[in-house]
């Protein structure tokens, strides 16, 4: 999967569209299906094992910001190959405990928009080049 980076306004122009969606409950779609083969979703044990529901999801995805923005990738699904993953990541304290949690968004137009919440969980620990990278975050 390429990754890009889209321009500070663009990605505010996404977080916008984003954010506009989140007050309809019926235009948004978590990915919990489970993986072709061995493989666990990722998402869905994270809320199962932690009991966070979508009102929690929805919460932290209104504090994202520009600086919270890692990269943009083309959609790897041959049936949706014009469409763009938005991946980024935010510390928060979830279940009394801090985590940096690694989301991947998608806006589909339908008849109207969709927002489809494609991970969201815990990044990779213990695994540093795969960490998640930020253009945009200040100097800290």
């Amino acid at each position: 999967m390429a990754e890009y980076q889209k321009q500070k306004e663009e990605v505010q122009m996404f977080l916008n569209h984003m954010k506009a969606i989140l007050p309809r409950k019926g235009n948004i779609s978590i990915n919990i299906w489970p993986w072709k083969g061995n493989r666990v979703n990722k998402t869905q044990a994270y809320m199962a094992e932690t009991g966070i529901s979508l009102d929690d999801i929805i919460k932290v995805l209104y504090e994202l910001q520009v600086c919270h923005y890692s990269y943009t990738a083309d959609d790897r699904n041959i049936n949706y190959k014009n469409e763009q993953v938005w991946i980024f990541g935010i510390r928060k304290n979830l279940v009394d405990e801090d985590v940096d949690i690694y989301i991947k968004l998608k806006i589909r137009k339908l008849d109207n928009d969709i927002l489809l919440i494609m991970s969201f969980h815990p990044e990779n620990p213990g695994c540093d080049e795969q960490r998640l990278k930020f253009p945009y975050r200040e100097s800290e």
